[in-house]
């Protein structure tokens, strides 16, 4: 058969267009440093390689949750914590002014002293954490407890999601560590009566509210460890997540990432061969056309 120039042609700009989409894959490779850049690149590892991509994604969540329940753990911790301190002063007045050495000016004072420390247990009670406030349930966006302490919350507690089904609670519901609600004590009404009792020279009522005050703190207390609990659950599930991210990276990186030193050299070599066929074919179709009527 013979090869006419219209063939020859057509043979030539093939290659070249074959060298040229060998160019463009490579170079893409390098910029993007991945060998696999669309499914077709590799059709076996393609399905994996988006699912392991989803469920980094989805592991990249539950570790903004994570970071995110840990802070708002720790509000709660440090605010519990403030409460407990605020509790232990008026525990401290109130065993001093049971005493019979105190008197009615003694204990006035201390009424108004233990209002102040009540106005303090309120603004503590509605600590607000990137702007929701964090012991009202779901009921976020108001405070929770008026100037009389009464509750306006419900009684939910808030939770993340750290895992395939796997939710931790890391909300404590004010109804229940302020209130007493479920059997605890109300620690303001608490306050409030010792304030009333100091006022009112009350001897026998001052004595009276220490022992609530002593539950009104153990209370609080216990609420503060299963905060601790809770942190400790969610570092543990922190350190696991992060153990299995870098795994799955590992094992996404060896599906999908390019050899770029392989990579430079294959387009070194495509870019002279694709120079090669340019600079043969320009010396071919340069013949004369009588040059084939010989």
């Amino acid at each position: 058969m013979r090869i006419t120039q219209n063939i020859l042609y057509n043979t030539y700009v093939s290659d070249m267009m074959r060298r040229q989409s060998s160019i463009y894959e490579t170079t893409l490779q390098l910029s993007t440093g991945k060998k696999v850049n669309k499914p077709a690149d590799d059709p076996v590892n393609a399905s994996k390689i988006l699912s392991s991509r989803s469920l980094l994604s989805t592991y990249g969540q539950y570790a903004k949750n994570i970071d995110s329940g840990l802070a708002y753990l720790s509000i709660s911790e440090q605010t519990l914590g403030s409460v407990k301190d605020l509790i232990s002063k008026v525990q401290e007045t109130a065993v001093s002014e049971s005493t019979g050495t105190a008197d009615a000016t003694s204990r006035a004072n201390a009424a108004t002293l233990v209002g102040d420390l009540y106005d303090q247990l309120l603004s503590l009670a509605n600590t607000s954490y990137d702007g929701k406030h964090i012991f009202g349930g779901y009921e976020t966006g108001a405070s929770p407890f008026d100037q009389a302490g009464a509750y306006s919350g419900d009684t939910n507690k808030q939770s993340i999601r750290i895992g395939e089904g796997n939710y931790v609670t890391i909300g404590v519901n004010g109804g229940e560590v302020f209130k007493g609600a479920g059997g605890g004590v109300d620690i303001f009404q608490t306050v409030t009566d010792l304030v009333t009792a100091l006022g009112a020279n009350d001897q026998a009522g001052i004595q009276a509210s220490i022992g609530s005050l002593d539950a009104a703190f153990s209370q609080v207390s216990n609420a503060v460890a299963d905060i601790g609990g809770k942190v400790t659950r969610l570092t543990d599930a922190q350190t696991g997540l992060s153990s299995l991210t870098v795994e799955l990276k590992m094992m996404l990186s060896g599906l999908e990432d390019a050899d770029l030193t392989k990579v430079m050299t294959e387009l070194q070599l495509d870019q002279v061969a694709l120079q090669a066929a340019m600079t043969s074919a320009g010396n071919v179709f340069s013949v004369n056309i009588f040059d084939y009527l010989k």
